[in-house]
């Protein structure tokens, strides 16, 4: 079963009892959590930690353990996808910048193959940042601001899913996948 990063968010409280009894697992989707399609300013769509708020990864798998849901029925859900935003104004391109909207396709969704590309494209001008706080990737081209998972960042996720004594990670597309880049992270 899929289930949202955390067990209790405004809009949904699930039945961790009753799921303990009846499930072998859940699939925790820990990403999409900002999109440029819902939100005016730029923020890391999967971030395993979040100092300033409780938007994270870490602080959903901590709900879900303080809510009784054993850590060896969870499965951590990591994405092989990015958001491109379109910043308001590109000389403030730090997390949280003012943003327009999506970039690059309609609702600013990227496969990580094609965010390669990109990076590629642009040669020097694009260089992927890692961000140790927040565990995220991000560039910046011009006016568009990108946030995704690179090699790194899937390879701290997994560690942080062996140290919670997760049943495992589950990944959403592998097709979007370069290469066999992050899905080699694993190894």
């Amino acid at each position: 079963m899929g289930v949202r990063y955390s067990p209790s968010l405004q809009s949904v409280s699930y039945p961790i009892d009753s799921m303990k009894r009846n499930l072998d697992w859940a699939h925790v989707v820990a990403y999409d959590y900002h999109m440029p399609s819902r939100e005016n300013f730029t923020g890391n769509h999967a971030a395993l930690y979040n100092p300033s708020s409780n938007i994270s990864t870490d602080f959903g798998i901590r709900e879900w353990l303080s809510g009784g849901y054993p850590a060896s029925k969870l499965v951590l859900g990591m994405p092989y996808h990015g958001y491109a935003w379109k910043l308001a104004n590109p000389t403030d391109n730090s997390l949280g910048a003012p943003a327009s909207g999506p970039a690059i396709t309609i609702d600013g969704s990227i496969g990580f193959g094609s965010i390669r590309l990109f990076i590629q494209d642009y040669g020097y001008g694009a260089r992927s940042v890692y961000n140790s706080t927040y565990v995220v990737n991000y560039f910046v081209v011009g006016s568009t601001w990108i946030n995704f998972d690179d090699v790194e960042t899937v390879r701290a996720k997994i560690s942080y899913a062996k140290e919670k004594g997760l049943l495992g990670y589950n990944v959403f597309q592998v097709m979007n996948d370069d290469n066999w880049a992050l899905s080699l992270a694993g190894w």
